[in-house]
């Protein structure tokens, strides 16, 4: 395998990732769906399984942003207010990662998935939104809900390594604490919407990192 082609491959998606980060809009993200797609092929070409999976996983994690991002907007395209979550509003997450995870300093991935966790926490707490409700947001705020559980769950576990017991508990406890706050009384349908959207985006930030530091290693 040419040295060249890995470290040509792993600049182009750091690039890509880079500007994605810095707007985080439907075509940036399409635009790195794209490149996800190249690296997950040529991975794959030259039998690298396990970084391949990587890839194939980050690329998931983008598509279900993507969409949730476009079904949720679609819903609330007509009625546009202070409870309708806006769409791929995720600047600070953004640029937290541009400066951490692009940068590569020492912290860890999942430092940076509990300090999103923590800011899920914050924007609960501080973002205020009318009251509303809509029947087919309900729906998609009920079927997403597990899924960035579970989406959360399995990112962290497969950060396991070399973290520990301790570092996964944490997180276990992080999710099941931002959830709980999801279920009080008077919590609007925007501001959780809103919420997991930033999480969706948060999962494709972490996935997208951990495949640059694969590559990174292969270059």
């Amino acid at each position: 395998m040419p040295k060249g082609d890995a470290a040509s491959l792993a600049e182009g998606y750091r690039t890509i990732l880079g500007e994605c980060l810095s707007q985080l809009d439907a075509a940036s993200l399409v635009k790195l769906r794209g490149e996800l797609q190249v690296v997950s092929r040529w991975l794959d070409v030259r039998k690298k399984a396990d970084l391949k999976r990587d890839a194939d996983v980050a690329l998931g994690a983008v598509t279900q942003f993507c969409e949730f991002g476009f079904e949720i907007g679609g819903s609330a395209a007509s009625r546009r207010s202070a409870e309708t979550a806006s769409f791929f509003d995720l600047a600070s997450v953004g640029v937290l990662a541009v400066e951490n995870v692009l940068t590569a300093e020492t912290r860890t991935l999942m430092r940076f998935l509990m300090s999103g966790l923590s800011e899920g926490l914050m924007f609960l707490g501080s973002r205020q939104y009318v009251s509303g409700s809509d029947a087919v947001l309900q729906a998609a705020y009920r079927a997403h809900s597990l899924a960035v559980q579970d989406a959360l769950w399995f990112l962290a576990t497969d950060l396991r390594d070399p973290e520990g017991l301790d570092s996964i508990r944490e997180v276990r406890a992080a999710i099941d604490a931002l959830f709980a706050k999801f279920d009080e009384p008077g919590v609007p349908l925007g501001t959780k919407l809103a919420l997991l959207q930033q999480l969706y985006g948060l999962v494709a930030i972490v996935r997208c990192a951990k495949l640059l530091e694969d590559l990174r290693d292969l270059a």
